[in-house]
């Protein structure tokens, strides 16, 4: 430690401003000054006597900052080339940014460039905007139930835009929730069977909160590698570690779970008991087959998982109410523990729900992103939905009877069709078709193999015969590119409780006259 000598600064700076006979101003500076220099240099004698690591320390410090602030600053104006106008303008015009999305292929092109414009509402029977006037029948729009024309429905629907106006202009948690938002609410509990439920505005944007509000970092999820575009990109958004089993395979499952759960076996620490999810499908989207949701029952209790099931196709189509894959299986809603649905497929209006246990449901008010920063759906919509329910609850038997008769014709129908492969479940009104891989070998004269575009062309110009027949058929279409597993090309055909017997004769025999033009062009 610095030691000083005993007489005490005070007494110094008195003496030596007494011996300054003037007693100026200058003298008693000049008193000072020296003091403090004396004082400097006793602290620095002493300190490198009893430290003098510290004292090379400082004397490093004081030598780098002189050197910083005399050295030459870097001035980045010195390295500056300059250019002529004409250099200049050359440079412009060689350059060649990158483009903001990729470029269309001609198949992608020519897709839009055709894609249908309809001229007037969509129902069993619609028109298109190609100055043909001619009405087509419907097989594209997921108009299962047939409420999408219903006259009642409209009538109800032009009455609540005259009492709530178009839209809510809020967030539900702002203003934005309605009377009818919290009837709808309670209607779909009830209905489902299930605790509770809550409302989204849009149905893609259910599935995209309500995975991703309970499912985080470090959880565990274990998938059907056939799930829907919105689920694959849910699951990605919640950034939870991911496992898929092939589709429907419940043998396949469980080994994907005995894994998992012996890789959790012995962890400690914070992830010692992460969430463990089942997510699957009702009715699947991308093949039109359904869920055993009997056997994933069985399977979340043997190896203590969750299951997420989204019901979005389901919903108002399985059953004997309707209610959904639960109903169909007569298995008790409480064991699915998140049940998600969309109301803007068989029940024709917009939005989804999440039906779950109240804490569940109210998690999601407060951690679910399209619940808490969208704006909540409009009321002509909640009460277009409610009214669907109610004729659901009413008379279900005389719209399920006739859709599945429907949908069951239709499949006999087409698979009698040489060289056409169907795929969907007998349940499901929403089926795929596509050629058969002996129909394409016979189609390609010139060899050579099927590329996707091909196959996508072909079934493109199936989709154009079937329209001068008076049938409006689609593609199955996807972001090839975001699919983990990309579907098979296909047709995608939707059948409704209002499709006749002779509607569903005239689109098979449509379709068969197309097959038998299209595979008979040289290729």
């Amino acid at each position: 430690m610095a030691s000083f000598s005993a007489a005490s600064p005070p007494d110094l700076l008195l003496a030596a401003t007494l011996e300054d006979d003037d007693g100026s101003q200058r003298g008693l500076l000049r008193t000072a000054w020296d003091f403090s220099f004396r004082m400097v240099l006793r602290y620095i004698k002493n300190s490198y006597k009893d430290d003098p690591f510290r004292t090379f320390l400082e004397v490093c410090l004081i030598g780098f900052i002189i050197w910083y602030m005399t050295k030459q600053k870097y001035n980045i104006g010195n390295n500056e080339i300059e250019l002529s106008e004409k250099e200049i303008d050359e440079l412009v015009d060689d350059w060649k940014p990158e483009p903001l999305v990729p470029e269309l292929t001609d198949f992608e092109r020519e897709t839009l460039d055709k894609a249908a414009l309809l001229d007037g509402p969509n129902g069993t029977k619609v028109r298109l905007a190609s100055g043909n006037s001619k009405a087509l029948l419907n097989f594209a729009s997921y108009n299962f139930l047939g409420f999408i024309d219903n006259p009642d429905f409209e009538k109800r629907a032009i009455e609540t835009l005259r009492k709530y106006g178009v839209g809510s202009c809020g967030p539900p948690g702002f203003y934005g929730t309605l009377d009818v938002h919290m009837e709808l609410e309670k209607h779909l509990a009830a209905f489902v069977g299930h605790s509770a439920a809550i409302l989204y505005s849009q149905a893609f944007t259910t599935i995209l909160s309500v995975i991703p509000c309970f499912s985080k970092r470090g959880d565990i999820i274990v998938a059907d590698e056939a799930v829907n575009f919105s689920l694959q990109q849910a699951i990605a958004l919640s950034r939870s570690k991911v496992y898929w089993y092939k589709h429907n395979d419940m043998a396949d499952l469980e080994r994907v779970l005995q894994d998992v759960n012996k890789q959790l076996t012995g962890r400690r620490g914070k992830n010692a008991l992460p969430r463990k999810f089942i997510v699957t499908e009702g009715l699947f989207h991308n093949t039109g087959d359904i869920s055993p949701l009997k056997d994933l029952v069985e399977l979340k209790h043997r190896y203590k998982f969750r299951i997420i099931l989204d019901e979005s196709l389901s919903f108002g189509v399985l059953g004997k109410r309707g209610a959904g894959l639960t109903d169909h299986f007569n298995v008790d809603p409480h064991e699915v523990d998140l049940l998600i649905g969309a109301l803007s497929y068989a029940i024709g209006a917009s939005g989804g729900f999440c039906c779950a246990d109240k804490d569940l449901v109210e998690h999601q008010r407060l951690s679910g992103l399209g619940y808490c920063f969208s704006a909540s759906m409009p009321g002509i919509l909640a009460v277009a939905a409610s009214d669907a329910i109610r004729a659901l609850e009413s008379n279900p038997e005389g719209h399920f009877a006739s859709m599945r008769e429907n949908a069951s014709l239709l499949q006999s129908l087409l698979k009698r069709i040489p060289g056409l492969q169907v795929e969907g479940a007998l349940e499901s009104p929403l089926m795929h078709i596509r050629l058969t891989p002996e129909t394409l070998v016979r189609m390609k004269r010139s060899g050579g193999a099927w590329t996707k575009t091909d196959i996508d062309r072909v079934l493109a110009e199936l989709v154009e015969e079937a329209q001068k027949d008076g049938v409006f058929l689609t593609r199955a279409m996807y972001v090839d590119e975001h699919e983990r597993l990309l579907p098979n090309s296909s047709i995608r055909l939707c059948v409704s409780c209002s499709h006749t017997r002779k509607d569903i004769e005239k689109c098979a025999h449509a379709i068969k006259n197309a097959v038998s033009r299209v595979t008979s062009k040289k290729r």
